[in-house]
């Protein structure tokens, strides 16, 4: 053979390397991307059952923050929740997305209106959190 072919094929080789081990550590990260979301959200569990009102509200609006970068992670971008939800509807059933916008909706309500959250309402938006931001990092 030649030895243009023989290079030309190590070469070949060579770049067909550094693409496996680029595809892998790309994997790698968002798997921990993904891992860091999840048991964020499943260390929140317990301030969503608090008797500290003020845990109870601190949960609900770090939910709302996990769910905001689940959906820009997902979608690749950089845009608001609210917009970023309205681009996702299709994934959930027509109940489970209306509750997910009634805990958005929530959050807002607490920093903006400085609202108070009871125990109930902190504890249905961690679960519609918690199957929302499952579904949409699967």
């Amino acid at each position: 053979m030649d030895n243009t072919v023989i290079i030309t094929i190590l070469i070949l080789v060579a770049i067909a390397a550094l693409f496996i081990m680029v595809s892998s550590g790309e994997k790698k990260e968002k798997q921990k991307t993904i891992s860091r979301m999840l048991n964020s959200l499943e260390a929140l569990k317990a301030g969503a059952s608090s008797d500290d009102l003020a845990r109870r509200r601190d949960t609900v609006i770090k939910l709302d923050n996990i769910l905001s970068k689940a959906l820009q992670y997902r979608l690749g971008n950089k845009k608001l929740c609210g917009d970023n939800l309205k681009l996702v509807g299709k994934r959930f059933k027509r109940t489970e997305y209306d509750k997910l916008w009634e805990a958005h909706k929530l959050r807002n309500r607490i920093v903006h209106d400085d609202l108070d959250v009871t125990e109930k309402e902190a504890q249905d938006a961690y679960k519609i959190y918690n199957m929302s931001i499952h579904r949409i990092l699967q």
